[in-house]
């Protein structure tokens, strides 16, 4: 399986080029997710039909093509369904996430709230919203990521999935970890294995892989709502 469901992401992905609402050409050395991502992303929606999404982090729209893209394909109405945060969409990306949406005809499924992660979760909690799938992929630092993470429990309905883009990284690796040795009892681990690998040998690779905080992507289930029991002792991370 590979990006051909949604022809402009697939385009954006073989050039690693663009155009921003300035008119200026826009290389793709950042700002896009990678297409094991993207797969698993679409087939973790095939299987969920998730009503309402989330991203952190829309950068070049990659996963924004794909959330939309995959909203359609289940046959949803097209009403502002997947929410994308991204401060920077404009003064970063020169809206090339925007206008991939829009060349895709998909931007009708999406709704850009352009702002601070960190002011535009707490407000979405005011509002009451709620998510089956939430992508963070926003900033990598741990007290950011850390934030987004806070609210995002709130956010993610029960039974619905958190998954973390680029969990190898030190500081994203240090969240991880703390939902893992911290929260299991609201967030269980989704074995990455389910998603990836045909043979034993790959899911026993991938298996490894989580054990050791080294999976680009790493997925959580929200079972039930709470917070850590003020009388259990927070376990190193």
């Amino acid at each position: 399986m590979g990006l051909e469901f949604c022809p402009t992401l697939e385009k954006l992905y073989r050039t690693r080029e663009a155009v921003g609402r300035s008119g200026k050409p826009f290389r793709l050395t950042g700002g896009l997710s990678t297409v094991n991502n993207l797969l698993t992303i679409r087939q973790l929606m095939l299987e969920i039909q998730p009503e309402r999404t989330l991203e952190i982090g829309m950068g070049c729209g990659g996963s924004a093509l794909t959330f939309a893209a995959t909203h359609r394909d289940l046959k949803h109405t097209p009403c502002r369904q997947h929410m994308a945060i991204d401060g920077f969409q404009r003064s970063g990306f020169d809206d090339v996430g925007r206008l991939m949406l829009e060349e895709a005809g998909l931007n009708a499924y999406v709704e850009v709230r352009e702002e601070l992660s960190a002011l535009a979760l707490p407000q979405m909690v005011q509002e009451g919203l709620t998510f089956q799938l939430v992508y963070i992929d926003g900033s990598h630092q741990f007290e950011a990521l850390f934030c987004d993470f806070y609210f995002v429990r709130f956010l993610t309905a029960t039974g619905g999935y958190v998954l973390f883009d680029d969990s190898s990284d030190f500081e994203v690796a240090k969240v991880v970890r703390f939902v893992r040795k911290n929260l299991t009892e609201c967030f269980e681990p989704v074995p990455i294995s389910h998603y990836r690998g045909e043979t034993t040998t790959q899911r026993l690779k991938y298996a490894i892989a989580e054990a050791l905080y080294k999976t680009q992507l790493s997925i959580f289930r929200k079972v039930k709502d709470g917070e850590r029991s003020g009388k259990r002792s927070l376990r190193n991370f």
